[in-house]
């Protein structure tokens, strides 16, 4: 927590800083609409707050979808877990998992010695 204040306060004075060497005013002129004498500063505030907003607005029903897929999940998986549906195969001794069965039995062997 401490560290996040100090980082706010370094960009606050870097802020500040560069609001003191940039204080000139510029003309912004949209459609039909000018503004004039505006603080470079301000403007630029206004652009990149109005960038995180719509970046935002843009992202938001990707994340409502998120977290709906998530609850849907969950859900699914509260009731696999209490309908206990798992089942296991009961393993048994004769299968053989390489295809062919092997015995103790020698005489039979291809190779004989």
């Amino acid at each position: 927590m401490q560290v996040i204040i100090i980082i706010l306060l370094i960009l606050a004075i870097l802020l500040v800083i560069f609001t003191l060497q940039n204080s000139i005013g510029i003309s912004i002129t949209v459609f039909f609409w000018e503004i004039t004498d505006a603080p470079l500063v301000l403007v630029l505030l206004v652009c990149i707050v109005s960038g995180y907003l719509l970046s935002t607005i843009y992202l938001l029903p990707k994340i409502w979808k998120l977290k709906k897929e998530k609850s849907q999940l969950l859900k699914k998986t509260e009731s696999i877990q209490k309908n206990d549906t798992f089942q296991t195969i009961p393993e048994s001794s004769d299968d053989d998992y390489e295809g062919m069965e092997l015995d103790d039995d020698d005489n039979n062997s291809f190779f004989k010695d």
